[in-house]
């Protein structure tokens, strides 16, 4: 349990109240079914920050899920008349960590099970939930899953939700790896780690520009219409946004060097072959900052500013949010990377 509540819960909940975490945790020491599954989340999760693909770590893994399913049954079984936070929570939390072993297929049977849960524990504890923050929280647990499930493309082609192909999504989470590996080799000068990040680079930047390609699906095309063709340029944003982030963060290239330029650039085309208050601009936050961030081109950045401000004008909080903090990042003319440097000054950003 001290891996679950030092290294997964404030991943798995990075801004979510003391409070939840607590609680739940409380509760999973006197709840065997929340425990194995908070200990089967937690061994699952230690053994891909370690890197640990032993058979002994996937048995242990699977040891604590299957207690923590075989609790849960015996407990919904006998239980006639009123379900708990802590059943509930399980079943999230046994849901979650299929999310993060990657058992797509499995999971969404399991959220519909979770649905139900939900849905019957809620019907029973109608008048009190509403004030009772913790059960707040579970909800939005299974809201955050509950979307995920929706962000179901067809395969290569790209999402009418999120706005690019969802074969992009392992490419960005093995850059947020990299990104990772090499904050922590930067201090050991480990020559064979460092060429094994540049040989993982160098695989992820070419699986990444095949994406290039990906096309928007004929339904999304007949149902959306011009809405639909400017998907394939926030698709294009994002595919060179992952590899301006390629670039600087993990290969740690100037702004002035050809790849980045082209990063750039590829975003800013993006960026005018969408119209300029169309909704599609709403999806590009994260490559319109990201590109702002790494030009120092009057030109550029005006395009940035611009199209910025047309989502803020509409209301887009983010947007907003995200305009002041790019020029506070612009007027300081500082050299470290936008991450680096908010991170630096206690500020947060969420790029969606």
């Amino acid at each position: 349990m001290h891996i679950f509540g030092t290294e997964t819960a404030p991943r798995l909940f990075p801004a979510a109240p003391d409070l939840f975490l607590q609680r739940m945790i409380s509760a999973s020491l006197e709840t065997p079914h929340l425990l194995y599954a908070l200990l089967a989340v937690a061994c699952s999760h230690h053994s891909r920050l370690v890197q640990d693909t032993s058979s002994s770590s996937k048995m242990s893994c699977l040891k604590f899920t299957n207690l923590a399913i075989s609790s849960l049954r015996f407990t919904i079984s006998g239980c006639s008349e009123k379900l708990s936070t802590e059943t509930v929570a399980t079943a999230m939390a046994l849901c979650t960590n299929d999310v993060c072993n990657g058992n797509m297929h499995v999971w969404r049977t399991h959220l519909g099970g979770v649905r139900q849960l939900l849905n019957a524990f809620l019907l029973r504890e109608k008048p009190c939930w509403v004030q009772d923050s913790y059960i707040q929280s579970l909800v939005k647990w299974f809201m955050t899953l509950d979307l995920i499930a929706g962000l179901s493309g067809h395969h290569g082609h790209i999402d009418d939700v999120c706005g690019y192909s969802l074969e992009l999504v392992p490419c960005l989470t093995q850059l947020s790896r990299l990104v990772y590996q090499q904050h922590i080799i930067a201090g050991i000068q480990d020559e064979i780690s460092q060429r094994t990040v540049s040989q993982d680079t160098n695989y992820l930047e070419d699986k990444i520009r095949l994406l290039l390609g990906s096309s928007i699906s004929d339904t999304t095309l007949r149902s959306k219409k011009e809405l639909a063709l400017e998907l394939q340029y926030t698709h294009c944003a994002f595919v060179h946004a992952a590899l301006l982030h390629l670039h600087r963060r993990v290969q740690k290239l100037p702004i002035s060097h050809p790849k980045v330029r082209a990063d750039v650039t590829g975003i800013i085309h993006a960026i005018v072959n969408i119209r300029p208050f169309s909704a599609a601009n709403i999806l590009i936050l994260w490559p319109v900052f990201s590109a702002g961030c790494e030009t120092a081109i009057h030109n550029e950045r005006a395009v940035i500013q611009d199209r910025m401000a047309n989502m803020q004008s509409l209301g887009m909080g983010n947007f907003t949010r995200a305009r002041e903090l790019l020029n506070r990042f612009w007027t300081s003319e500082t050299s470290l990377p936008w991450d680096a440097y908010f991170a630096q000054l206690g500020l947060e950003l969420v790029l969606f």
